[in-house]
């Protein structure tokens, strides 16, 4: 798939980090094409075609065996072209709404150097988010001139050096983060255990004090305060597999501790 013809320029970099992420690429970089934003795309060997249509869409792509979450969207930043970059994974979908919303705050001159960023839960194989849907709130856009991201390899927080108060943005992404079933648990899996094997030591007694209690609370949190009950039976297992994948980590940083 081609890239459409692109809006005039707007001095932001779009910074995307991939692996194998082919068959959800392309509908999130059609989606950013109305910013007229530049696309920089830090790839960590992808076997599929991700290369190729990242390229298609007149992206930068640059090659970068994975580090971590954090090293490797500090590796990104330092290759955008410029200050004011909009953190994006291959799974987020901007809306006609905020891609409308986002560019008109930089062609009005001095946009906000902090901008949060709402990101409404989709579930896999529906097409849009649940009615009310809960949103995850963080910081995507920034001048990395007061704010970068640490180093940290589970975690890719951002370290901000002012007093500035972050603008909310009125309009979600929809963010489509598992593809199924089995990518849920596998992705359960491979972050469970990348916090046990990088986070700094907990008191083992501590995490086994928390082991009974963390699914039960986790499920709660999911599948009422955030509102999974919205979605029906979807919303009912993805609040199970979201319990799961707290209690998994914990479990994993008590096993790594014996």
């Amino acid at each position: 798939m081609s890239a459409r013809e692109t809006p005039p320029a707007i001095a932001l970099s779009v910074l995307m980090r991939t692996l194998n992420e082919g068959d959800r690429l392309a509908r999130t970089l059609q989606a950013i094409q109305p910013l007229g934003a530049e696309i920089v795309v830090i790839d960590a060997g992808s076997k599929d075609d991700t290369v190729a249509i990242a390229r298609s869409f007149g992206a930068t792509v640059i090659d970068n065996p994975w580090p971590g979450f954090g090293p490797q969207r500090r590796f990104g930043e330092e290759r955008c072209t410029h200050d004011f970059i909009f953190s994006l994974d291959a799974d987020e979908v901007l809306t006609p709404e905020i891609a409308e919303e986002i560019r008109d705050k930089f062609l009005a001159g001095a946009p906000p150097r902090l901008m949060i960023v709402r990101k409404a839960v989709v579930f896999p194989h529906h097409d849009r988010p649940p009615p009310w849907p809960f949103c995850h709130e963080q910081i995507l856009i920034y001048d990395r001139r007061i704010a970068r991201t640490g180093l940290d390899p589970n975690w890719d927080q951002l370290e901000i050096t002012t007093d500035e108060k972050p603008v909310r943005l009125k309009s979600p992404l929809w963010h489509f983060s598992l593809r199924n079933l089995n990518h849920a648990v596998s992705k359960a899996l491979f972050v469970g255990q990348l916090a046990a094997d990088t986070q700094l030591q907990r008191s083992r007694l501590g995490l086994a004090l928390r082991l009974p209690f963390e699914f039960p609370i986790v499920f709660v949190k999911y599948y009422f305060l955030r509102r999974y009950f919205l979605a029906g039976l979807d919303g009912f297992v993805y609040g199970i597999v979201g319990a799961f994948s707290r209690f998994i980590r914990i479990a994993m940083m008590v096993e790594k501790r014996r």
